[in-house]
């Protein structure tokens, strides 16, 4: 019969297993882009974010943000969905991903006012 309670406490923690680790992240580099958003997911777990800017011989070029900051911390921040709706000027920092450096996390949001948000 102790097979049960050993058996209970392992499916309550499944969901704990579903989050992932961020390990995945460079988070030691932090590299800040100024640009225009194209695309938002202001959603949890997770934000997303497409942000078109140009690289440094003035080709346009999309950074992709596959996610920051739960929205929820956000907003409890003060960062609203439509303080970063698409055409918003913003800087991003953001760390990239180990295995695919177009690929980032989403660390601050500066908006043009000098407002920060992580």
């Amino acid at each position: 019969m102790k097979i049960i309670p050993v058996l209970v406490l392992a499916l309550l923690a499944l969901p704990a297993l579903a989050h992932h680790s961020f390990a995945i992240y460079d988070f030691n580099t932090m590299i800040p882009y100024e640009g225009v958003v194209e695309e938002l997911d202001f959603r949890n777990p997770h934000i997303a974010m497409k942000l078109k800017t140009e690289d440094e011989n003035g080709k346009e070029m999309i950074i992709e943000f596959i996610e920051g900051p739960p929205a929820n911390m956000l907003a409890r921040q003060g960062l609203k969905p439509d303080m970063v709706k698409v055409g918003t000027r913003i800087t991003a920092v953001a760390s990239p991903l180990h295995e695919d450096k177009t690929k980032f996390f989403l660390r601050i949001i500066r908006l043009e006012n000098g407002d920060e948000y992580q």
